[in-house]
């Protein structure tokens, strides 16, 4: 992991939860959509640093080193493409590809004698990337595509369909997004008998003492599940979190307290952070301890930045109003 520029833990809840990229703000982008045509190469794109790939032929052998693109890519192309994943994708506290990543021959790190010598014709990586890796690739003649974090579902979908016209995939993309819009609307239809001051309160508690804000990739998940995020309307820091201390907590006083499913470094941490909250005699008088909505949700659903979001959509919606989802 040493390799990495950021720990895992921030790729979870740091850049899911609120690093903003370019791919917010269609003015910023520099991707050139519209001078290619589906399925036609060559093809130049511009990543999310501006940097312009070209793809002589149709990539056969991809490798993709964000959790992001593992999502994706594993439903969007035949899998003897995809020659690597992220070693991530492997760890199902984590993990939302466990089950679809058996016939992937590679997990891979960031490891430029490694990724060289399975001589990929194109490599998907995080636009925060170690600078002098992606160059040392890039030299070697190596297509690197790097891309952000899309925290709202349009932003997301977007990516979804940028990658996927760089692998010629763009009935597939096209597809899974009209499959994200159904289920959303699925949901959106059930909760909308709701008014708004029925609308439950919910607010994730991280083990360092932070909840996430408004512009996060959790709080477009609330939004969508029919909740009002409870550090919705405070200040977030540059990764999208909200400090609170417990008295702070008590005072916002969620109807549900969602906890770490994960905790990076630490397979026994969620489990204990769960014991110390709900035993905490500072917040017994929680409206979600007294009557038991603490969760712990998983994590790859509630960091989620790809098509899983509307599966972690779906499962905070459920847990916050099970009455409406019991038929």
């Amino acid at each position: 992991m040493a390799i990495l520029v950021v720990a895992p833990v921030l790729c979870f809840q740091g850049f899911a939860a609120g690093e903003r990229e370019a791919g917010e703000d269609s003015t910023k982008t520099g991707v050139t959509v519209d001078a290619t045509v589906p399925g036609q190469y060559p093809l130049e794109m511009a990543d999310d640093t501006g940097y312009t790939v070209r793809l002589d032929r149709k990539p056969q052998r991809i490798i993709s080193l964000t959790v992001f693109t593992d999502d994706i890519l594993l439903d969007l192309v035949d899998h003897s493409r995809l020659i690597g994943v992220t070693h991530l994708s492997k760890d199902p506290a984590i993990s939302n590809v466990v089950s679809k990543i058996a016939d992937i021959p590679h997990k891979l790190t960031m490891s430029v004698e490694v990724i060289l010598s399975l001589q990929p014709d194109l490599v998907f990586v995080a636009n925060w990337s170690e600078t002098d890796i992606v160059a040392q690739l890039r030299d070697a003649g190596i297509p690197v595509f790097l891309i952000a974090t899309g925290l709202g579902i349009p932003a997301i979908q977007k990516k979804i369909k940028i990658v996927a016209q760089l692998v010629d995939a763009a009935d597939e993309a096209e597809a899974m997004i009209g499959q994200m819009d159904e289920r959303l609307s699925a949901v959106r239809s059930k909760v909308s008998v709701l008014p708004e001051v029925q609308r439950r309160t919910v607010m994730d508690y991280a083990s360092w003492g932070s909840a996430q804000g408004t512009g996060s990739s959790w709080d477009e998940i609330i939004r969508n599940a029919g909740l009002i995020n409870a550090a919705g309307e405070f200040p977030a820091d540059e990764w999208g979190q909200v400090p609170l201390s417990k008295e702070k907590i008590l005072e916002l006083d969620p109807d549900l307290l969602i906890l770490p499913g994960w905790v990076y470094g630490d397979p026994a941490g969620a489990d204990a952070f769960y014991e110390q909250t709900v035993g905490d005699p500072a917040l017994k008088g929680l409206t979600a301890i007294r009557e038991g909505r603490v969760y712990r949700m998983p994590e790859g659903l509630k960091a989620a930045t790809s098509q899983y979001i509307v599966d972690a959509v779906e499962y905070l919606a459920r847990l916050a109003y099970p009455k409406l989802f019991s038929k």
